[in-house]
């Protein structure tokens, strides 16, 4: 059988289903766990210290991101990924053990609830961003390109709506429970929803492995940076870097609409709504575009999308107060956009440019790399002491515009001899 000029992997039928239930059971289970949302707000509850509370995301994506070039290191040349995919697991647990202490009463010690938190979150992010090493390389030889930009579009879109019930459901719950039953039965939720997530993830059936033929005549390891020789590589990560920027901004639009342009608090549900909504939108219109196109194509929709909320935002100080209160949720729009062209767009590209038996050293490189970004929202924070939200804005949005320029001169994929297409 052939999907377009490809032929599909063995087990194809199965592994997109097992790698899409997977995908869509934890983006659910995520919202129960988000680290820009419900973990500050559950360490709001035991500290009012700023550091500490904005630790939850910054412990969060450092554990996840920056050590996956080690673990890339030990599993790159490994001919079979998938025990280390299934050994990776083992850190989900630690989720429960959060939920387990607030249930034992822990959450009325905020010193030690504090300390078992943050030393779970981290061990588990340190355990998953290993596991997505292998689940990357695995996807990569069991899925075909455009059809993983159809795979990330509908689980994207799949998950944003029923998202949607689980923010609800989330809301609910710590309304109208005292703490820290709230929280506890938040995160007890959020473990259960990633059982079907691991009994997928456990279901797969790895494809035959696609090492090049250096790596099986000698068994050689590839160096740390060898990726950084390939200029398909060197582009998208200079890509995603300047595009990835735009975090320098996204963490202050709130205030910039609330105390700067002074519009009701109450537009806050409508930001939400605005993103969620253009997230699951864009996530359908995404997969179709990578599927049909290419993922570059998806990254320069979403490179459009993120230098144009930054600009709205400096747009909206010069408009009537009325006017910005109806039209400012279409920066949250364009985060959406941005938010659903990572996946099918960024990484789908990442995982198809390796030669033959190296997806896993770019992979575990390229997140590593893209580890700095989680300093984007504190070089915001200082460059908006120092001067003002319309420089601040007007910065980013000329990053992110110039990192959109360099995605039109990324090359299209070519899976052949583990090259890409060169542009004429």
């Amino acid at each position: 059988m052939k999907s377009g000029d490809q032929r599909l992997p063995p087990h194809y039928r199965w592994n997109y289903t097992a790698f899409l239930l997977d995908y869509v059971f934890f983006g659910i289970a995520f919202n129960f766990f988000s680290p820009t949302s419900v973990l500050p707000a559950f360490v709001g509850q035991l500290t009012d210290s700023p550091l500490v509370i904005g630790l939850s995301n910054t412990v969060f994506n450092g554990c996840w991101m920056l050590p996956q070039l080690a673990f890339a290191r030990l599993i790159a040349h490994r001919p079979r990924k998938a025990r280390y995919m299934r050994i990776g697991l083992s850190g989900r647990p630690l989720l429960g053990v959060i939920a387990a202490a607030l249930w034992l009463g822990l959450g009325g010690s905020p010193s030690l609830m504090l300390t078992v938190f943050f030393v779970c979150l981290g061990l588990w992010a340190l355990s998953d961003g290993g596991t997505s090493i292998a689940w990357f390389d695995i996807l990569g030889r069991a899925v075909p390109m455009r059809a993983r930009g159809r795979l990330m579009g509908t689980a994207q879109v799949i998950g944003g709506v029923v998202g949607i019930g689980a923010g609800a459901l989330i809301g609910l719950i710590i309304a109208r429970q005292p703490f820290p039953t709230d929280y506890a039965l938040v995160f007890t939720i959020g473990v259960a929803i990633l059982v079907p997530s691991a009994l997928a993830l456990i279901a797969i059936r790895e494809p035959p492995p696609d090492l090049d033929l250096a790596a099986r005549v000698n068994g050689t390891r590839a160096g740390w940076l060898e990726p950084l020789k390939d200029r398909a590589f060197r582009q998208l990560t200079v890509c995603r870097l300047l595009v990835g920027l735009v975090g320098m901004a996204t963490s202050f639009y709130v205030s910039h609409a609330t105390v700067k342009l002074m519009l009701p608090d109450r537009v806050v549900g409508t930001f939400l709504m605005a993103q969620t909504g253009a997230s699951i939108v864009s996530s359908a219109g995404l997969g179709l575009v990578a599927e049909r196109r290419g993922p570059q194509c998806a990254m320069r929709i979403g490179a459009a999308a993120a230098a144009a909320g930054p600009l709205l935002a400096i747009l909206f100080d010069a408009v009537d107060t009325g006017i910005a209160a109806y039209a400012y949720p279409l920066v949250y729009a364009a985060l959406g956009i941005i938010n659903s062209a990572w996946m099918p767009g960024f990484v789908n590209y990442l995982m198809e440019i390796p030669p033959q038996g190296q997806r896993a050293a770019y992979i575990g490189l390229g997140n590593t790399i893209m580890g700095l970004l989680t300093l984007a929202p504190i070089a915001g924070g200082w460059l908006l002491e120092r001067t003002s939200y319309s420089l601040l804005f007007g910065v980013t949005a000329a990053v992110v515009a110039f990192g959109f320029v360099l995605t039109l001169r990324v090359p299209a994929p070519r899976r052949a001899a583990g090259t890409v297409e060169q542009d004429d």
